[in-house]
């Protein structure tokens, strides 16, 4: 591997190295949290709580357009001659365009949460005396998008930055939780604190963004007003409407699992259920974290027709993760049902079965994440998109039949297969490519 290349891979590791000091500092934050919020409430309720937090992530997710691949697909190169007028009111107004793009996903979300919430609440597990809390906590839809910040972040290589927002989310959320466990809270006062940390995190990111790029050539004389929103690039609303709704049903997928194991048993199995998810995808987290430090990397490849380097770039990032994924296994068979243990505060001597088939399902859901950019950024977002749906279709209502059966195991099976499926959609397509040099 050529100087250039080596350094390209290092910056990459680097840059997720960032993100996972972030994500590992909120993670601690976020395993003291649950502990202790589950002792605060009890089982039952903090399902209730994972219930109304999914619901409202679900509609944030499937109403939210993925406004940083737009802004790094097509804002690159104009970002990079700002000092040209024509460059920077063009990548201006690429910028005002993904700020809308948040704008109106996060307007759709919170509309269509309150209507679904009115009319469905009590389907979806919680009490009938909690419905109000919850429709009060869909407001929190408006300031959960922050795609435009975090893309102003990647595009100028703040990565160290971005990683903040998740650390200011849990910190807001453990404080208040310890305050809650003292002064003997409700489920009303939790969600509260839930919702505090979401707008920190937005306030976090939002404030980075600025700050990133305020002092650029190409922020020079920005314009709110008097200036036009929708950009004319051409591919663009293709590009943003199949990543967007690849990554939407993606996230939706997984919040309707939390739903549909819900409906399918009772809140206690669903705690369960959500915690071994959350503590399997955790031990995946490293390796996630290189989907926002590979993607302009890439980009940047593309741009410059140098398929073969990025063969290079994705052989070596193969080689780690399957580094990794030997590791997950063995930290999940050894330390997992402690992990279970700890959060819970209850003994289930059989976790270990579903502890190990959602690991393995988070393990195939994290070779989509070198997969995924490739393929996107040489123009396979429609296809992609396509496969996704096909397979969620599939997926989901197998998950209800095998949770209904077979309670919280069978939904791990479940799982299992759904990231399977997906991972099948992809590496056809990477194989097809690869046989052709990459050029797309």
């Amino acid at each position: 591997m050529s100087s250039h290349d080596t350094g390209l891979t290092a910056r990459i590791f680097r840059n997720t190295g960032y993100l996972l000091g972030g994500k590992g500092m909120a993670g601690v934050l976020g395993f003291a949290n649950t502990a202790l919020a589950v002792r605060a409430l009890g089982l039952r309720d903090y399902g209730v709580l994972l219930l109304i937090h999914a619901c409202a992530g679900s509609f944030s997710v499937a109403t939210r357009f993925q406004s940083w691949q737009p802004l790094l697909h097509f804002g690159s190169t104009l970002f990079a001659h700002g000092e040209d007028e024509g460059e920077r009111d063009r990548f201006q107004t690429l910028l005002r365009h993904c700020f809308l793009l948040d704008i109106a996903g996060a307007a759709a979300g919170c509309g269509l949460a309150l209507a679904g919430v009115a009319w469905f609440g009590p389907v979806l597990g919680w009490p009938v005396a909690d419905q109000g809390a919850a429709m009060l906590y869909m407001t929190s839809i408006l300031v959960m998008n922050t795609c435009c910040a975090l893309g102003v972040l990647r595009l100028t290589n703040r990565f160290r930055q971005s990683a903040m927002a998740d650390v200011a989310m849990m910190l807001t959320r453990l404080l208040g939780t310890v305050a809650g466990l003292c002064l003997h809270w409700s489920l009303p006062a939790f969600l509260a604190v839930w919702y505090a940390g979401t707008i920190m995190a937005f306030s976090t990111n939002s404030l980075a963004a600025w700050r990133a790029i305020r002092d650029t050539p190409s922020f020079t004389g920005f314009r709110i007003l008097g200036a036009r929103w929708l950009s004319r690039i051409d591919g663009i609303w293709r590009l943003t409407l199949s990543t967007s709704g690849d990554q939407a049903v993606s996230s939706l997928t997984a919040r309707m699992a939390v739903l549909l194991v819900g409906a399918a048993t009772d809140p206690a199995a669903t705690a369960i259920y959500s915690v071994t998810w959350h503590v399997c995808d955790a031990l995946a987290q490293p390796a996630q974290l290189l989907t926002p430090a590979l993607y302009p990397e890439l980009i940047r490849l593309r741009d410059r027709k140098d398929w073969a380097g990025m063969w290079r770039v994705m052989r070596r990032i193969f080689l780690a993760l399957g580094i990794f994924s030997i590791v997950a296994l063995l930290v999940a068979a050894s330390v997992g049902p402690w992990v279970f243990h700890s959060l819970l505060a209850i003994h289930r001597p059989d976790n270990l079965p579903l502890l190990m088939l959602l690991t393995t399902a988070a393990i195939l859901d994290l070779w989509d994440v070198p997969l995924e950019p490739v393929l996107f950024s040489l123009g396979w977002a429609q296809q992609l998109f396509a496969s996704r749906i096909a397979a969620t279709v599939l997926s989901l209502p197998i998950l209800y039949g095998l949770a209904h059966l077979w309670g919280v195991d069978g939904a791990g099976v479940a799982t299992l297969f759904a990231e399977a499926l997906i991972l099948s959609t992809r590496c056809f397509p990477f194989l097809r490519m690869k046989r052709q040099g990459f050029s797309p």
